[in-house]
């Protein structure tokens, strides 16, 4: 018995099956590397808003707080620091809007002009928090492609109910919650 077997039949089922083989590798390939990881969480410490960074033994911590009413003025209300956390501690505690202390930047001293025209935006430092205003904080690893961790959202409404030993922290990019502060840092220093 002789059995004839269509060549292109043949052709047509390994160039499926190279194309299937192909798109599994690719769409593994899209996404490499860590996950984003937010690293900062709100406090409320003596009254103040404050937040507490997992430092997960980087030597420097990057804090952002920016006003988030999703305005188009074309202004973006900021406050930053690059604090550098002493040796062998897992979180620091940096004060929102805060003066300079030993060991901080603050790096949202001045205006300055974004991008050239269309599209420009000006940076203007982050003076107050205020009622009636969202606000964002940041301290963050970008992930692959541009991915970014949820951060903490936030109201003046939203501090009272932070107590002693907690933290405002990320579930989400639309959700926060209170946690503990100890479980906070333990998870996102693994």
């Amino acid at each position: 018995m002789i059995v004839i077997i269509d060549s292109s039949f043949m052709r047509r089922s390994l160039a499926v099956a190279v194309a299937a083989v192909m798109a599994w590798i690719s769409l593994g390939a899209c996404y490499l590397g860590p996950d984003p990881v937010q690293y900062a969480a709100l406090s409320v410490i003596a009254g103040r808003p404050t937040a507490v960074v997992a430092v997960c033994e980087r030597s420097t911590v990057r804090v952002e707080l920016y006003l988030n009413d999703h305005s188009r003025d074309g202004e973006l209300h900021l406050w930053s620091v690059t604090v550098t956390p002493p040796n062998r501690v897992q979180d620091v505690e940096v004060e929102l809007l805060g003066t300079a202390r030993p060991g901080w930047e603050i790096t949202s001293n001045e205006e300055k002009i974004i991008g050239a025209s269309p599209g420009s935006f000006k940076v203007v430092p982050l003076t107050s928090i205020e009622t009636g205003h969202h606000y964002t904080l940041d301290s963050s690893t970008g992930g692959p492609e541009g991915a970014s961790a949820p951060a903490v959202t936030f109201t003046t409404d939203d501090l009272p109910r932070i107590g002693a030993g907690q933290v405002l922290a990320p579930i989400d990019h639309k959700r926060s919650k209170v946690v503990s502060r100890s479980s906070f840092v333990k998870e996102r220093c693994g």
